[in-house]
């Protein structure tokens, strides 16, 4: 008689609390098991020091607006962007400037001093230079920046995104 047994995994960093779960279980399929996996969906862990806050991809120009999510000053300049995730070959370092704890800072994208623009469905991604370790991002469809709009955070920093028909380049966001 074969006895069916059933584990349980979690994924845990913090050895004092072998309770706490870093990451969710992957979600059943089909296949057979296979112990040479790990069965985890992580999705990549944002840092979260530099977070895009509002896009305008049909303006001229068309330019990004990231906040410091700290409560502490942050140098620009030890980050870069890009226009597709986790492809360095057009990063752009931000400009040398210390942003103070929720702070704006806006960068127009021309398609000459940053070598590339938006489009109506693109992609923003913000990473520390040094390691390029994911600060944050923003993938939009189109219409979410429509013309004489914005897709923004309402309110700012860590709320959802939403189309706003009142681009608020280096201001708070509103609708």
């Amino acid at each position: 008689m074969r006895a069916l047994v059933l584990v349980s995994l979690v994924a845990c960093s913090n050895a004092a609390d072998p309770l706490s779960i870093d990451a969710p279980l992957h979600p059943a399929d089909a296949s057979p098991f296979d112990a040479s996996k790990v069965y985890l969906d992580a999705p990549p862990a944002m840092i979260r020091i530099l977070v895009v806050n509002e896009v305008v991809a049909s303006g001229s120009p068309d330019w990004i607006e990231v906040v410091n999510a700290t409560t502490s000053p942050v140098e620009l300049s030890d980050f870069i962007f890009v226009d597709e995730h986790d492809n360095f070959t057009k990063a752009v370092p931000f400009p040398a400037q210390t942003l103070g704890p929720g702070g704006f800072a806006t960068v127009d994208l021309d398609g000459v001093v940053v070598p590339f623009k938006l489009a109506a469905d693109e992609e923003v991604w913000v990473y520390r230079a040094g390691d390029h370790a994911l600060s944050d991002g923003v993938d939009w469809a189109d219409g979410d920046s429509p013309a004489n709009g914005s897709f923004a955070r309402v309110p700012d920093t860590f709320a959802p995104f939403v189309t706003s028909a009142h681009p608020t380049k280096g201001a708070p966001n509103q609708l």
